[in-house]
């Protein structure tokens, strides 16, 4: 059986559930991602990469497709949901780390590359929460648009 390797990762968000999906929603992160596997030298090994829509105004994801060793590949998504946090007028956002691989051969090697594909992909999800809960915070009181900048890099 190839079964996914997960991981869950939560943080209530003071904001309001409409105002953490929007941030949500603005904020690129996996442009930012796959500019930091660039930066150490192994964009290469990203085959694919791509936004998942998932249900209208409460989740969202994005997936990269991952070049392992032996002409295998791995695909890592990040699975955001954002949802009432049941007291008041807070939210909880959690994201779903999700890694499988297409065979026996593949998985074998995810399995042997998850030490540090699982700090990556755990790294990236505890920075996505931190920035969108703080941009949240940030921009609950304001009424106009979100606007949040994306790095660019440098020509």
């Amino acid at each position: 059986m190839n079964r996914a390797i997960t991981s869950n990762f939560l943080k209530p968000i003071s904001a309001s559930p409409e105002t953490a999906y929007a941030v949500l929603r603005q904020f690129e992160s996996r442009a930012r991602l796959v500019e930091s596997l660039e930066a150490l030298g192994v964009g290469d090994r990203v085959i694919s990469s791509h936004r998942v829509e998932l249900a209208p105004r409460r989740a969202s994801g994005y997936s990269i497709v991952w070049k392992l060793a032996g002409d295998t590949r791995a695909e890592i998504t990040w699975t955001a949901l954002v949802r009432s946090d049941g007291y008041g007028d807070g939210s909880l956002l959690s994201i779903r780390v999700t890694a499988t691989a297409p065979d026996a051969p593949s998985r074998a090697q995810l399995l042997a590359a998850w030490p540090v594909l699982g700090q990556l992909a755990e790294q990236h999800a505890r920075r996505t929460l931190k920035a969108v809960a703080e941009l949240a915070d940030r921009f609950e009181s304001r009424e106009e648009a979100v606007t949040i900048p994306v790095l660019r890099k440098a020509s």
